[in-house]
């Protein structure tokens, strides 16, 4: 059935494996940081603080330039865009091999490679498949967004293994410079075409300018629910856990080997729990199924109290969290998708995907900071336990409306 379902959209597969692509890369790019810190913190004496800031000022350049990368795809389409985000990211690491100095740390590595990851984000990829389907549109969002698992799960524990073996001026060179050639050969496979989504949907408010669209989400209660929630959930997960998980557990004595493979398991289901809830999504009450994840998510937090010295409590968390972890993308954006329409999905997604990066930044900052103040997590585990709880109820409160209009199918944030 899935091959018919290949060969039935060829062209539109292949751009959903382009896609998978780069966000493997991207996102493995951007989560480099943690395999780096101890080895930083040894080389440079820069402290947890610091470095966890460098994590949080990722984000924040993210978050600030995914809507208007998402509005430069909806005007103009993926091609150039994701091809320049790729580059530009795989340069500014590579380039980190000849770093002596904070400012080289702040400016390169983190604030113009943000820049890139922000090009490269899952609102433009998930934007772009909703031009190639109108058909299979939630599966095909699933299985390419979750290249943001996919690339953490294979290439994590093999950069933690190479800067182990080899030293990490050498590991960042070869990962950055394989990242700017995916760029390059990124130009000859995707497209600007629009063979989907030509018009709009009926009753589809589809405003003018980049401002109009902006007062369009602002009008709307369900967009504060989502982007309360969405907020949440990047505290919970590229805040505290996937900047603080593999300092967590070399606190706990685990090696930095362990650690990173702990965080390459939570990423592998990662794409587990992504391809599950957007089969889930189109069967459903959405609004009560992103809520479950959100609960769960908060009860997984009481497993990292009491992890201590056990590797298997450690890889359990992982495997669960990971299954929670993206699960929230299909219900949420399929959410939006009915409440607002896909017209403008690369903007919309964008300013959640901006949300999602200031409660990423606060949750790595916060970390941080009360590790230097009490040289333990637990008050920011059980921080993230009480928010996911809020969140889940949030998610409760967001009316369900499905359509039947083909453009209201799951596109991923």
């Amino acid at each position: 059935m899935f091959l018919n379902t290949i060969r039935s959209n060829p062209r539109g597969w292949l751009i959903v494996g382009v896609l998978f692509l780069a966000l493997s890369f991207s996102f493995a790019g951007r989560m480099s940081l943690p395999v780096l810190i101890p080895g930083w913190e040894k080389e440079f004496g820069w402290s947890r603080g610091f470095l966890s800031g460098g994590a949080a000022l990722i984000m924040i350049v993210m978050g600030a330039v995914a809507p208007f990368a998402g509005n430069l795809h909806d005007r103009f389409g993926p091609r150039y865009l994701i091809a320049a985000g790729l580059v530009l990211s795989g340069l500014c690491i590579a380039s980190s091999a000849v770093m002596e100095g904070s400012w080289f740390f702040i400016a390169v590595y983190c604030m113009a490679a943000a820049v890139g990851y922000g090009m490269v984000s899952v609102p433009v990829a998930s934007a772009t498949i909703a031009r190639h389907f109108e058909r299979d549109r939630g599966l095909a969002t699933s299985i390419g967004t979750s290249g943001v698992g996919g690339g953490q799960f294979l290439f994590i524990p093999l950069l933690a293994w190479a800067v182990t073996a080899f030293g990490w001026r050498p590991t960042v060179v070869a990962f950055g410079v394989t990242i700017a050639l995916l760029g390059a050969a990124s130009l000859f496979f995707l497209d600007n075409d629009r063979p989907a989504a030509k018009t709009a949907a009926p009753g589809e408010v589809v405003p003018g300018g980049i401002g109009a669209k902006l007062l369009h989400l602002a009008r709307s209660p369900v967009f504060w629910l989502v982007g309360g929630a969405y907020f949440i959930c990047g505290f919970t997960t590229t805040g505290v856990i996937k900047v603080h998980l593999i300092p967590y557990a070399s606190l706990c004595g685990f090696d930095l080997t362990t650690g990173a493979a702990a965080s390459g398991v939570l990423a592998g289901f990662d794409m587990v729990g992504m391809i599950l809830a957007g089969y889930l999504t189109d069967r459903m009450h959405r609004p009560a199924l992103l809520g479950g994840i959100y609960f769960l998510r908060a009860l997984t937090f009481v497993m990292l109290l009491f992890i201590a010295d056990n590797v298997t409590l450690l890889f359990a968390f992982a495997v669960l969290f990971g299954i929670l972890d993206f699960a929230t993308v299909p219900p949420t954006a399929g959410l939006v998708a009915s409440h607002l329409g896909v017209r403008t999905m690369g903007l919309s997604m964008g300013v959640l995907f901006a949300i999602h990066s200031v409660g990423g930044a606060i949750g790595a900052v916060l970390g941080g900071t009360l590790f230097d103040l009490t040289a333990r997590y637990d008050g920011v585990w059980i921080i993230a336990l009480a928010l996911a709880v809020l969140a889940a109820i949030l998610a409760w409160c967001i009316p369900e409306r499905r359509e039947a209009a083909p453009f209201a199918a799951t596109v991923a944030a």
